[in-house]
């Protein structure tokens, strides 16, 4: 038995000299995440999530985030173009804006490429999926939040990026609670910050000196809250102007702490992306009973989470600051 027990053994080591160790290995798999603003804080809450999912799938799924530096559409569609070519088992997409994106994203489907957005959608395009946030939710979320804060009364501004789906949803849901449950508080202005916290706080400034009136300011995304914060401050209205923000990056959750940011909306960054990796890798591997979206796996077409509110009173508690202030590096 021991004789050909090393028999055997040697056997094993000439067919794994002949035809190497791949034929017992899984082959490697490239999954890209396209997002509009490379090194957010956001984006890598979300990139740390696809990052353990792809963990959990096996060694053999490689990972890479991609994008601009800064908010433009059309270089993250050129993003999207550039990694397809080296043709990813797929990807995920968080859109700068609606329409700009889908040639890209199409290009993309058509090369064989499953696409999933997250964060914000791209629905006119062949995408298989969306992984985010009910943001009509979100926004009524900070509308509930404005309410109390005002007391009911009062004149606010929202801060958001025409043509970006999530926003055009968070100000809408912010409208509309407002409407029902505040009826006395009115917005009075739409403040276009092209996503940049310089122009949120210029364009904060311009509009709280057009309309001394405005009482509240509600940012659509995670820019904003920090800019229409330093022109409250510049203005010599802090304590008369409520900021609420989006998110939790480092420069919110410095000014919660201050009191200069009353709240933020957050939603989980971290699950959005772990879901996306996992549709995307489940579009990639179509099982032998066919799919909506032949030819590539079953996928749900659309997946939301929860919002809720953070405030500096929250921050205090050394646990649940901790959870927030240690955002992932890539």
């Amino acid at each position: 038995m021991h004789r050909k027990f090393i028999v055997v053994v040697l056997a094993l080591a000439i067919v794994m000299s002949v035809f190497g160790l791949s034929a017992f290995a899984q082959e490697k798999e490239l999954y890209s995440m396209i997002v509009f603003t490379k090194g957010a804080e956001y984006f890598n809450w979300t990139y740390a999530g696809m990052v353990d999912a792809a963990k959990i799938l096996g060694d053999h799924i490689e990972t890479e985030l991609q994008g601009p530096a800064e908010w433009d559409a059309s270089l993250e569609a050129r993003t999207i173009d550039q990694v397809a070519v080296k043709q990813p088992n797929g990807m995920v997409v968080a859109s700068a804006d609606e329409a700009t994106l889908v040639p890209a994203i199409n290009r993309a489907i058509d090369r064989g490429i499953p696409v999933i957005t997250f964060d914000n959608d791209s629905p006119d395009s062949k995408r298989l999926a969306y992984v985010g946030t009910d943001n009509y939710d979100f926004g009524a979320v900070g509308a509930k939040a404005m309410g109390e804060l005002l007391g009911g009364k009062g004149e606010v501004a929202i801060i958001m990026v025409p043509g970006a789906g999530s926003m055009e949803e968070r100000a809408a849901g912010f409208e509309a609670e407002l409407a029902r449950s505040f009826p006395g508080i009115k917005v009075a202005t739409i403040i276009n910050d092209e996503g940049d916290v310089a122009r949120a706080e210029s364009a904060t400034t311009a509009a709280l000196l057009a309309n001394p009136n405005i009482k509240g300011v509600f940012s659509t995304h995670g820019y904003g809250g920090p800019g229409a914060a330093a022109a409250v401050r510049t203005l010599g209205r802090v304590g008369d102007v409520v900021v609420i923000a989006s998110d939790y990056g480092g420069p919110v959750l410095e000014l919660l702490k201050t009191g200069e940011i009353a709240a933020t909306v957050a939603d989980n960054p971290y699950l959005l992306g772990f879901q996306a990796m996992m549709f995307a890798y489940q579009a990639a591997h179509p099982t032998d009973h066919p799919s909506q979206n032949p030819p590539f796996g079953h996928v749900p077409a659309l997946i939301y989470g929860g919002s809720y509110i953070i405030t500096g009173e929250d921050l205090q508690d050394p646990e649940i600051a901790n959870l927030y202030e240690n955002p992932p590096q890539f």
